[in-house]
Formats: structure tokens, C-alpha cells, sequence
């Protein structure tokens, strides 16, 4: 894929990747691959490819710029759920590159074929023993197509961003 390092990891080296890679539930779920438990074939979107998406979308500015008008702790409820929304919108309009989009479509043909996905977020720390963020996040099931699938993925990254998942980080100090 050009220059991009690979923005896929395949379930079974899950493990082996590292949670900030791919995050823990991905990491666990490809130690219950290599222990030889039956999980559904699947591959994991890696941070880079979170990373590459939000700084070719400018993402990474819009952010800063809503949650950087006022602290986070100061912001009412009304201003956080404000500027979540503006964050997960302009997610939602932000096309995914074509580096990415390009593995994405391979590791579907390559790991999953023409059956339904789950698209789930399994972010580093996001479930970690120290705090939870179990149900913050969306997972979208029975997902179809190379199209949804692109599209799903751009919502569980824009859910990173919901009122919700701000008011917890706020919570935790993050």
C-alpha cells in the first residue's frame, strides 16, 4: 500500500500486536485465537490507520478546536454535548483515504469474504483494569458491503467522540 505502514492486523496476530496497536479487546480476542478457542474470522484496524484518518481529514484541528474554546471540565453539559456533535459530524463526512480504504477491502476479501461483519471499537486503554468504557462506544452488527463497512468504521471512530464518552473522560480526569 505505497509507503502507509499497514493499517490491518489480521485477529489471529491480534496478540502479538500490542494494545496500543490495536487495543485490548482485539489483543484478547487474538490470544483466544492462538489458545485455540473458535472465534469468527475477523482482522483489526489499527490505531495508525485512526491516526492517518483524523490528520488527512484535518480531524485532528477540528478537535482541537471545539474542546480547546473551553476547558473540558468548565464546559456545561449543554456546551459538551454541542461540540460532541460537531466532532462526530464532521467524522461522519470526512471520507476514509484510499490507502486505508484499500486495505480495509483486501482484509475483507482476505479474512471475512462476502458475510456479514461486526464493526466494533476496541481502542487502547478502553477497557482497561483501571476503568471501563464498556457501551460508551458504538459496534454496529450485521454490517454488508465494502461501502458499509467504510462507513461503519467512520461512525464507531466518530463514537470516540459522543457526549457520552467526553463526559466520562471529563469523570477520569483524561
Amino acid at each position: 500500500m505505497g509507503s502507509h505502514p499497514s493499517c490491518i492486523v489480521p485477529l489471529a496476530e491480534a496478540a502479538g500486536a500490542g494494545d496500543g496497536l490495536v487495543g485490548g479487546k482485539a489483543a484478547s480476542l487474538g490470544s483466544l485465537v492462538q489458545a485455540g478457542f473458535r472465534v469468527p474470522r475477523g482482522f483489526c484496524i489499527t490505531t495508525l490507520a485512526y491516526e492517518q484518518f483524523i490528520a488527512e481529514a484535518g480531524l485532528n484541528k477540528h478537535v482541537a478546536m471545539e474542546l480547546g474554546r473551553k476547558p473540558l471540565d468548565a464546559m456545561r453539559w449543554e456546551e459538551l454535548w454541542d461540540a460532541a456533535l460537531r466532532i462526530r459530524s464532521a467524522f461522519l463526512q470526512a471520507g476514509v483515504p484510499d490507502t486505508i480504504a484499500a486495505q480495509i477491502r483486501q482484509a475483507l476479501a482476505d479474512h471475512v469474504g462476502d458475510g456479514a461483519v461486526a464493526v466494533r471499537s476496541s481502542a487502547p486503554g478502553e477497557d482497561s483494569q483501571q476503568r471501563s468504557f464498556a457501551g460508551l462506544h458504538e459496534s454496529i452488527v450485521g454490517v454488508h458491503g465494502d461501502r458499509a463497512v467504510l462507513d461503519a468504521v467512520r461512525t464507531v471512530w466518530a463514537s470516540l467522540w459522543s457526549d457520552a464518552a467526553l463526559l466520562y473522560r471529563r469523570e477520569l480526569s483524561l
